[in-house]
């Protein structure tokens, strides 16, 4: 009977298991980072930037890591980190719930949480050069993610370009 039901749990569990991490390592663009998923790039030409962002959803909840090569002269870099910030929470009508400097191998960014009445946000970015460098994550405030979300940003390396 134990047997059974030990078989039972494992079928269960297998049958409940999400899909298999993914490292995303796009050649030139300095990072790594591991996804709950296959990512998909979107690029987005603009006169002072090129972002490339690539984003996974499973579930209630989205992954992005994205690069911006910015034109030279074309960012403040005192200003910058927080300047994005603030523009990431206005895009998404969210409120600053935290901000504290990091540092990721000798690299000082910027990571942050905030809130929609829908959703919680977190975000790290970091400028080396003309490159911006964000991870973020969208949950929807009914399910709980913090697993995979720390996982998620424990797992962003920068790599030689």
């Amino acid at each position: 009977m134990l047997k059974t039901i030990l078989v039972a749990l494992l079928f269960i569990a297998a049958q409940t298991e999400q899909s298999p991490w993914v490292t995303l390592a796009p050649e030139g663009a300095g990072f790594s980072i591991s996804l709950p998923g296959q990512a998909v790039e979107k690029i987005d030409e603009k006169p002072s930037y090129t972002m490339h962002a690539f984003t996974v959803t499973v579930g209630r909840a989205t992954y992005v890591a994205s690069y911006s090569d910015y034109k030279p002269g074309k960012l403040d870099p005192t200003t910058a980190l927080t300047a994005n910030r603030d523009k990431f929470n206005k895009n998404f009508q969210a409120t600053l719930i935290s901000s504290r400097e990091i540092m990721i191998e000798g690299h000082t960014g910027l990571e942050f949480t905030s809130e929609t009445p829908a959703a919680n946000l977190k975000s790290q970015i970091f400028l080396i050069g003309n490159r911006m460098f964000q991870t973020a994550t969208l949950v929807f405030k009914d399910v709980d993610e913090k697993k995979n979300v720390n996982r998620f940003f424990e797992s962003f390396k920068f790599n030689a370009k």
